[in-house]
């Protein structure tokens, strides 16, 4: 009798396990998913600028240099070329010329800007792609800033 139990028990066993909730469908539909927003990117509409002829200064006449490496922002990225150049002003008169460089997968842009002292400083960019010049009010000449960084000196923003 015993042994009719243990059989009988096992079976039950069996027989609750195989009926448990864990392999059941949902009678309720599962929600459909929402497909993710796609992120919004700028269009960029290409003008019909000409490359400038910004040529850099002489250092004989000018007494300090700022040297920083740029980055484009990330909208600007996607056109960039060697054949962009980009001129800092300081009172609408050139004080550095640069173009973008290729480095290990990134580029850079080495810029050494002249200048006898403290004075804001725009930034004009030509992008080659675009055919557009862009321009921004970018800092102030500070011979003491480090050539490289996270911040916006070091990665001017000509699209706002």
């Amino acid at each position: 009798m015993m042994k009719k139990s243990i059989i009988t028990l096992a079976a039950l066993a069996l027989l609750a396990w195989g009926c448990s909730s864990d392999n059941d469908e949902s009678t309720t539909p599962a929600p459909t998913p929402t497909p993710p927003t796609p992120q919004e990117t700028a269009v960029i509409e290409p003008g019909t600028d000409e490359r400038p002829q910004w040529v850099a200064p002489s250092s004989d006449d000018l007494e300090q240099n700022m040297n920083v490496y740029l980055e484009l922002q990330d909208e600007l990225l996607p056109y960039i070329s060697e054949n962009d150049i980009i001129c800092a002003k300081i009172d609408g008169e050139v004080r550095g010329v640069a173009v973008p460089q290729l480095d290990e997968g990134d580029w850079l842009i080495p810029l050494i800007v002249f200048s006898n002292g403290a004075a804001p400083i725009q930034l004009s960019y030509y992008c080659d792609q675009l055919h557009r010049i862009f321009n921004t009010d970018w800092t102030t000449f500070d011979a003491s800033v480090p050539p490289t960084g996270e911040d916006g000196i070091h990665q001017p923003l000509f699209i706002k």
